[in-house]
């Protein structure tokens, strides 16, 4: 652990986020073409480059919006740290939640992003197998929001996800990467506020729910939505699904006065489920897709940095979309991210679209971040 005691939450300043994940330097390849199983290619150079989703994430959260970020995990003792935590600490984000390994070096990621900007990515976890739950203590308090990813122990992001509740923070989780998801508990589900997926990730996390909740028909050649629409109604979780250029949509779930508090998947659930679509914000003249390495991440730094901030969840999305977009304009998942300025100009020309699920709008309340005392 760091030697730095923990800082006992004081006021909870507009913003504030701790995320608990992960972080590893990123050793960035360019090849003209991705490597085919049992093929090599070759790349005229290679970079070290900060990453990780538990780092990026708290890095966009900083960058887009957040007074204060809390990044919790663990790194080696080593040089990979220095440049890890470097980068963080200068974008504001406070780091003395990290837990410095002497036994384990700071996990490494393996990144090959072709000339089309399409990537693959494996990463040696090193010390982010290391985090635990005991290191969030201190850390969070009601009011707060709590972001976790799917690169650190699942006990770890259950045992969080469990204190954070039980303080009254709201609670965010990006199911990637997802071949994990099965392992979430029911717990989890139950009490996660806003599941967020890419649409293949979206299929792990359906096919987890069945398995723990026992409910619904099968729904192998079910579309994203009816996939999402699932999740949504049996946790009760907002779920928020990233479509890469089709943007990303957020499905709301409503419960008809005197249901149950989960009720099982139905043909017409769709109708008691509020749909908000985004578009992909679109490209400006000059501009080219570099990199989607850590496209992802900046959405949900910036989704998650404006549900902190109390913005209304159209307000997130649009924010959200135009962080994705922009991150694919610059090299490198953390270098990608913009600025809070910049991303609120490009966010006005987010196109925008609603199904309510019934003939009349909800009420504004209804599209509001979840403050606290609506948890």
């Amino acid at each position: 652990m760091s030697d730095a005691p923990p800082s006992e939450p004081r006021d909870t300043p507009k913003g504030a986020v701790v995320v608990v994940g992960s972080a590893n330097v990123d050793l960035v390849m360019n090849p003209r073409d991705l490597p085919s199983p049992g093929v090599t290619v070759l790349a005229p150079s290679y970079k070290l480059l900060p990453g990780g989703k538990g780092a990026n994430q708290a890095y966009a959260c900083a960058k887009l919006g957040c007074e204060s970020v809390r990044f919790i995990g663990a790194t080696g003792d080593d040089d990979f740290s220095k440049l890890v935590l470097g980068n963080l600490e200068a974008a504001g984000v406070d780091v003395t939640g990290v837990a410095k390994r002497a036994d384990l070096p700071t996990a490494c990621a393996s990144v090959v992003v072709d000339a089309q900007g399409e990537n693959q990515i494996c990463v040696g976890s090193g010390a982010n197998a290391a985090v635990a739950a005991d290191q969030l203590d201190g850390r969070i308090a009601r009011g707060y929001v709590l972001l976790m990813q799917m690169e650190v122990p699942t006990p770890t992001l259950e045992a969080c996800v469990a204190k954070a509740k039980a303080c009254g923070a709201a609670v965010a989780v990006n199911v990637a990467p997802s071949a994990n998801a099965s392992a979430i508990g029911v717990d989890v589900y139950r009490a996660v506020d806003f599941l967020i997926v890419n649409q293949h990730e979206l299929e792990d996390v359906c096919d987890s729910v069945r398995g723990h909740f026992g409910q619904g028909e099968p729904l192998s050649s079910a579309s994203s939505a009816d996939l999402a629409v699932f999740v949504a109604r049996t946790t009760e979780t907002i779920v928020v699904v990233t479509l890469g250029a089709a943007g990303a949509k957020l499905f709301l779930p409503r419960r008809p006065a005197g249901a149950p508090a989960r009720v099982p998947h139905r043909a017409d659930a769709q109708k008691e489920t509020d749909v908000i679509a985004v578009d992909a914000a679109p490209l400006r003249d000059g501009e080219a897709i570099v990199d989607t390495v850590g496209a992802g991440d900046a959405f949900v730094g910036a989704f998650v940095a404006r549900v902190a901030r109390g913005d209304s969840l159209i307000r997130c999305a649009a924010i959200a979309a135009a962080a994705g977009t922009m991150a694919c304009t610059r090299e490198g998942a953390q270098g990608g991210t913009h600025g809070a300025a910049d991303v609120e100009e490009r966010s006005r020309s987010v196109g925008m679209s609603a199904d309510w699920g019934k003939e009349s709008e909800p009420a504004f309340e209804h599209l509001q971040a979840p403050a606290v005392d609506w948890i």
